[in-house]
C-alpha cells in the first residue's frame, strides 16, 4: 500500500472514530478504532507490513515525547513515591512475576517470549484512562499516580519488552547478559537523551537571542526533536532510544518553561497545540493499525494446531487477570505500608481495585507488539509472534471494555474532573469556597459576559458599521442560544418552545410579503420559487428546535438545488436581473418580518419574567433580520471587504475585551469559582487569537 493512501486512510479513520465516540460517550475511541481496523480488513483486505524499527520512530518516539512533555511537575515530585514505584519497580515485578505465570500457563510461549509479553502489558495508558475519567469520578492521587507513571513506566516497560525480544531473536537468554544489557541501554539511552535535548533548547534559546522567533519555526524544532533523540540513541550508540526520547522531553520542558513562556507565549501555545493534534492522530493510528493486524494474528493463530483460538482468547483474559491482581495487590501494599507510616489513612481495598482497573492497556502497548520481528537470527519464524501479538490485543481491548463497565460500579459517582483544564488544589478550592459567595455557574457567567460584550457592539454602532455590528450580535446571541441548549441549569431559563413561536411570526409574514411581490410582479416566478424554499429549510429548522438540521432528504435537496442552477442559467432572466430580484425579496421579506416581531412586542408588554424573555427573544430576531437588510444594501466591492475585515477585527477585540473585564471583575467579586474563570478566559483568548490569525498589518 502506497505510503500516502495508508496516511489518507489511518487520518480518516481517526476522525471518523472520534465522530462516533462523540456521540456513544460512555465507550472510548480507541475501541471504535479497533473496529474501524478490522472493517478495513476484513471488507476491503486492507494489509500493512510493520518495520519494527520505523514503526517504533514514527509512533512510539513522539507519543513518548508528547507524554514527556506534559507531564505534571508537581503531582510527579509530590507522589513521586507511588509514582516511581509504579513505573520502574511495579513493571519489572509484573515482568518477572508475571513473565514466569504467563509461562506456565502457556507452555508453548518459550520464556523469553513469556517475559516479553509481561513486559508490553505492563505499560498503562493515561489517554484511555482519562477518557472514562471524564465520565466517572476518580480519586485524584489514583489519576495523578496513573499520569505520572505512564511517563516512566513506558520507557521501563519496552527498554524490558525489547531486551526479551533481542533475547528471543539471538536464541540464547542469560540473565547477567539480560542485566547488564538493561543497564546499559538505560544510562546510554538517558545519557543520549539528556544530552540532545539541552543541545535543542540550547539552540532554539540562540535563534531566540538573534531574533528569530517564529512561533511555526520553533514548533518545526519541537516536531524533529524526538525523532533525532531516538535516532541517535538507536542507532548510534545501540541504547535505548525510548529511554532517550522520556529524558530529553522532560529537560526540554523544564527548560523551555524558564526560558521561552515568559518570553513569547506564542511560542508555547503553538508548540502545545500542534502536539496535541500530532499526538490525536498518532494514538488513534495506533489501535487502527491494531485492528487491521488483528486478522492476520488470528489467522495465524487459528492455522495453529497446537493451539484452539477460544484458548487463545482464555489465554488473553487470564493474562490480563494475572496483571490486574498484581496491580491491585501492589496499590494495596503501598496502602498497608503508608498506614504503618503514619496512621492517618486506612487501608481500602476498594481503593486498590480502582487502581488495579485504571491500569488500561493502549497505544504504547500495541505500538511495541507491533514490532516483534518475524524471523529471528538463526532464520526461522519468531516462536509464537502471532499468538504474542493476538494476546497482547486481548488484553488491550479487555482491559478498555473492564474498565469502561467496572469503573462507575467501582465508584458508584459521576466525574466532576475536567482534565483538559489545569488543575486546583484542594486548599485552593476550599479557599475560594469559604472567602467568596459564588452565586454564578459557569454557563451563566459566559452568557453574562456576552450580553455584556454586545452592549459594547451597541454603544460603538454608527452608520458606516451598522452591518458589521449586527453580524457580531447575531453571532454572540446564536453563543448564547448554544450554551443555553447545552446547559442543564434551569436558571437559564431557555424556552425554546416560545422561540420557535416567534419564529413562526415572522416565517409567515415572510411568505405573505413574497407572495405579494409575485403577485405585484417585482419578482420572478422562478425567484419566488427559490425563496420560498429558502423559507421551506427555515421551518423545518423551527420543527427541528435547532439551527442546523440535517434532513434525511438531503440526496432530494442537493438535486433541486442542482435543477434550479440550471434553471437559472438557461432562463430568459440575466444572472444579474436574477440577483436583483433575490436581494429584494430578501430585504422586503426581512422588513415584514421586523414588522410583525415589533407588533407582536407590542402586545406583549407587560413586565412578567416570560414576557421581558418573550421581548429580548423577539428582540434578538430582530437583530438578525436587520443584518439581513444591510448586508444586501453593502456593496460587494474588494476594497470594501477589505474595510469591513479591519471594522470587524476592531470591533471583536473590543467585545472580547469587555468580556474578558467582566470575568475577571466576576471573580473578584466572588461571584464565579477560579476555575470557571480560566475556562471561560481561555475561551476569549482561543477567540482573540482566531479573531487576529492572518491580519498582521503591511
Amino acid at each position: 500500500m502506497a505510503i500516502l493512501e495508508l496516511i489518507f486512510i489511518l487520518i480518516v479513520s481517526v476522525t471518523i472514530s472520534n465522530v462516533v465516540s462523540h456521540f456513544a460517550t460512555d465507550i472510548p475511541a480507541s475501541l471504535f478504532q479497533i473496529v474501524i481496523g478490522l472493517f478495513l480488513s476484513l471488507a476491503f483486505g486492507v494489509y500493512i507490513e510493520v518495520d519494527s524499527h520505523w514503526f517504533m520512530l514514527l509512533f512510539v518516539a513522539p507519543l513518548l515525547y508528547n507524554d514527556a512533555w506534559r507531564f505534571p511537575k508537581r503531582e510527579l515530585w509530590e507522589l513521586r513515591g507511588p509514582i516511581l514505584g509504579n513505573a520502574i519497580v511495579l513493571v519489572l515485578l509484573t515482568t518477572l512475576v508475571g513473565g514466569f505465570l504467563m509461562h506456565l500457563l502457556i507452555p508453548q510461549l518459550p520464556r523469553s517470549v513469556a517475559l516479553a509479553l509481561a513486559a508490553v502489558v505492563s505499560p498503562t495508558d493515561p489517554v484511555a484512562v482519562q477518557a472514562i475519567a471524564k465520565r466517572v469520578k476518580l480519586p485524584e492521587n489514583v489519576m495523578h499516580i496513573v499520569a505520572g507513571e505512564s511517563l516512566i513506566n513506558d520507557a521501563s516497560g519496552l527498554v524490558s519488552f525489547n531486551t526479551a525480544i533481542k533475547a528471543t531473536v539471538a536464541g540464547t537468554f542469560l540473565l547477567s547478559q539480560a542485566i547488564g544489557n538493561f543497564f546499559w541501554m538505560t544510562l546510554i539511552g538517558l545519557s543520549v537523551g539528556l544530552v540532545i535535548g539541552g543541545i535543542s533548547v540550547w539552540l532554539r534559546d540562540v535563534f531566540h537571542r538573534v531574533g528569530l522567533n517564529d512561533a511555526v519555526f520553533h514548533t518545526v524544532i519541537t516536531l524533529l526533536t524526538p525523532f533525532l533523540i531516538y535516532w541517535t540513541a538507536e542507532e548510534f550508540f545501540h541504547a535505548s532510544g525510548v529511554i532517550a526520547v522520556v529524558a530529553g522531553g522532560v529537560l526540554t520542558k523544564v527548560l523551555s518553561d524558564q526560558r521561552f513562556d515568559a518570553r513569547n507565549p506564542e511560542i508555547s501555545v503553538t508548540g502545545v497545540r500542534t502536539w496535541e493534534i500530532f499526538a490525536y492522530l498518532l494514538n488513534g493510528s495506533v489501535f487502527v493499525l491494531l485492528g487491521i493486524e488483528l486478522p492476520p494474528a488470528m489467522e495465524g493463530v487459528v492455522q495453529n494446531s497446537q493451539i484452539h483460538t477460544g484458548q487463545a482468547i482464555f489465554y488473553g483474559i487470564v493474562t490480563w487477570f494475572i496483571v490486574f491482581v498484581i496491580r491491585t495487590l501492589w496499590a494495596y501494599s503501598n496502602q498497608v505500608l503508608m498506614y504503618f507510616k503514619d496512621r492517618s489513612h486506612h487501608p481500602l481495598f476498594k481503593t486498590a481495585v480502582t487502581s488495579g482497573l485504571t491500569g488500561v492497556r493502549g497505544a504504547v502497548t500495541m505500538a511495541a507488539v507491533l514490532t516483534v520481528p518475524s524471523v529471528i537470527d538463526d532464520g526461522t519464524a519468531f516462536p509464537q509472534r502471532s499468538l504474542l501479538v493476538f494476546v497482547a490485543a486481548v488484553v488491550v481491548i479487555i482491559s478498555l471494555l473492564v474498565a469502561t463497565i467496572m469503573l462507575p460500579i467501582v465508584t458508584n459517582e459521576r466525574s466532576a474532573h475536567d482534565f483538559t483544564q489545569p488543575s486546583i488544589s484542594d486548599a485552593e478550592e476550599e479557599t475560594t469556597k469559604h472567602a467568596s459567595h459564588v452565586d454564578m455557574t459557569e454557563a451563566q457567567a459566559r452568557i453574562f459576559s456576552i450580553q455584556v460584550s454586545i452592549q459594547i457592539l451597541r454603544e460603538n454602532q454608527r452608520d458606516n458599521n451598522r452591518v458589521i455590528i449586527y453580524e457580531l450580535i447575531t453571532r454572540k446571541q446564536a453563543t448564547i442560544a448554544q450554551i443555553r441548549r447545552q446547559s442543564k441549569d434551569d436558571r437559564l431559563m431557555f424556552t425554546p418552545v416560545d422561540d420557535a413561536e416567534l419564529r413562526r411570526i415572522a416565517l409567515e409574514a415572510q411568505r405573505d410579503r413574497l407572495q405579494q411581490l409575485l403577485v405585484a410582479e417585482e419578482i420572478s416566478p422562478l425567484a419566488f420559487s427559490t425563496q420560498t424554499r429558502r423559507l421551506e429549510v427555515l421551518d423545518r429548522a423551527i420543527e427541528s428546535n435547532t439551527h442546523f438540521h440535517v434532513s434525511p432528504k438531503w440526496a432530494r435537496i442537493l438535486m433541486q438545488r442542482v435543477i434550479r442552477a440550471i434553471r437559472i442559467w438557461f432562463s430568459d432572466e440575466t444572472s444579474e436581473a436574477f440577483k436583483e430580484e433575490t436581494s429584494l425579496a430578501i430585504k422586503e421579506t426581512a422588513k415584514a418580518a421586523i414588522n410583525a416581531l415589533s407588533e407582536h412586542m407590542v402586545k406583549h408588554s407587560g413586565d412578567t419574567v416570560s414576557q421581558r424573555l418573550d421581548r429580548q427573544n423577539a428582540y434578538n430576531l430582530i437583530v438578525t433580520y436587520r443584518y439581513r437588510i444591510e448586508n444586501e444594501k453593502r456593496p460587494d466591492t474588494a476594497l470594501q471587504r477589505e474595510i469591513d475585515e479591519r471594522m470587524r477585527m476592531e470591533l471583536e477585540i473590543k467585545a472580547l475585551n469587555a468580556q474578558r473585564e467582566t470575568i475577571q471583575n466576576l471573580y473578584e467579586q466572588g461571584r464565579i469559582k477560579r476555575q470557571a474563570g480560566i475556562n471561560i478566559r481561555q475561551f476569549i483568548n482561543y477567540a482573540e487569537t482566531a479573531a487576529l490569525a492572518g491580519k498582521d498589518e503591511e
